[in-house]
């Protein structure tokens, strides 16, 4: 990995960190127009337009570092949780489902799920993923649910 690359993508981040999501997207478009689709710079990019409701785009991203690396659970994820915003509960389930398949123990996908089966009327299936989130990612629960 180059040092510009290193350089442009901590820009990335530390953009996204601050909520600066049209400054985070250019920097990691140049990153992917330059290296020809780094994965992780598809998948922050992924996460950026979906922070700043860019859904269809944020779809795109995902969906193609899902196809580069399918074994990732946080790409599965962030996939997911595209699709629950853009109000496709199934897609979202399925999606969040496969993230839970490779990360048992991610706290935030395991919440998506359950935000997911509820949507789906599955209400103690999403009780007990919600349940299982909580031993995970506790604060990241609440402050969730606090806002939603």
């Amino acid at each position: 990995m180059s040092f510009k690359y290193r350089r442009q993508m901590l820009a990335a981040v530390e953009a996204l960190d601050l909520g600066k999501y049209e400054e985070a997207d250019g920097l990691l478009s140049a990153v992917i127009d330059e290296k020809g689709e780094p994965v992780e710079a598809l998948i922050h990019r992924a996460f950026c337009r979906l922070r700043s409701s860019r859904l269809d785009l944020a779809l795109e991203d995902a969906s193609r570092a899902v196809e580069l690396r399918p074994e990732n659970g946080v790409f599965w994820m962030i996939r997911g949780e595209v699709f629950l915003e853009m109000g496709n509960p199934v897609a979202a389930f399925e999606s969040l489902e496969k993230a839970c398949t490779f990360e048992a123990d991610n706290g935030r996908a395991l919440y998506q799920r359950g935000r997911a089966l509820l949507k789906l009327n599955r209400r103690l299936d999403a009780a007990d993923s919600i349940e299982r989130a909580l031993q995970f990612e506790r604060d990241y629960v609440l402050a969730q649910e606090m806002t939603h």
